[in-house]
């Protein structure tokens, strides 16, 4: 049976909002400070619009406004970094978020220690946690956004924040979280979810069975249909047949369907 969820009325409190404040919503994210060089200028942007895009091979996107200077930057170079910044530089982010790289030189502007790279051109920053090095790959304008493509060419992290997942230890080594504006958040604790016992889930058993019947192998298959064949073509000539046939057939994994109902009224089927 059917559930028609369009029945079921919104909890008490829900409100509705803008359709803008969609991309508020997915926000929380760490922050990320995207740094870039072109004909000798570097410069370095604050973004929370960044996500994976592929694992084989490593693919990672940021979107930029259009508009930007930061976008045009990255456009022309075909690489970016990646920084991840902790709780020590909330103040530089938030004022590099008010300059424009076209018009000050951000890294003058704010003094902010530097170190090579890699696989590219762009500078890494002191103070982050992480550090993702691309090459742009693809470039796609989304609305009033470009969203950059970029393959991972190198990777690097401070184990103190992360140690193949991201760590709540020294609050100075928590990534930056940006929330709206001015506010931002860093890591405060960590939650593990578990799975349901299979006493605490009944359904996990009918899960169990249909995953089951899914890996019936085409040997089966055709072991059932001969054996149906077989026991019909019994029938046709008129042959007794006897039930426990049928349950045969069941202990040895051959299950008789309603679809495969047997015309009995052209045989003698024993113990009828």
């Amino acid at each position: 049976m059917s559930i028609d969820f369009a029945l079921n009325p919104p909890p008490d409190g829900i409100e509705d909002r803008a359709n803008a404040l969609a991309g508020r919503v997915l926000m929380g994210g760490p922050v990320a400070l995207v740094t870039t060089t072109w004909r000798g200028k570097s410069n370095v942007v604050p973004i929370s619009w960044h996500m994976p895009l592929s694992s084989k091979p490593s693919i990672v996107g940021i979107a930029i406004g259009q508009e930007r200077y930061s976008a045009e930057m990255v456009k022309h170079a075909q690489q970016f970094a990646i920084n991840i910044p902790t709780r020590p530089l909330l103040h530089h982010v938030q004022y590099l978020g008010t300059l424009s790289g076209e018009e000050v030189d951000k890294f003058e502007a704010t003094q902010l220690e530097t170190f090579g790279s890699r696989t590219i051109t762009a500078p890494l920053i002191v103070g982050c946690c992480a550090w993702i090095e691309c090459q742009v790959v693809e470039a796609f304008p989304i609305g009033d956004h470009m969203l950059f493509a970029g393959l991972v060419t190198a990777v690097r992290v401070d184990p103190a924040s992360f140690d193949d997942r991201w760590l709540v230890g020294d609050p100075e080594t928590r990534p930056l979280h940006f929330i709206a504006g001015n506010r931002y958040s860093t890591l405060n604790g960590i939650m593990e979810a578990r799975l349901p016992k299979d006493y605490e889930a009944p359904e996990r058993a009918l899960r169990d069975l249909i995953a089951e019947e899914l890996e019936l192998t085409r040997e089966a298959q055709e072991r059932r249909e001969e054996a149906v064949g077989e026991l019909r073509e019994e029938l046709r000539r008129g042959h007794a047949v006897d039930p426990a046939a049928l349950d045969d057939l069941a202990k040895s994994g051959i299950e008789v369907s309603p679809d495969d109902l047997l015309d009995l009224s052209k045989g003698i089927v024993l113990g009828e």
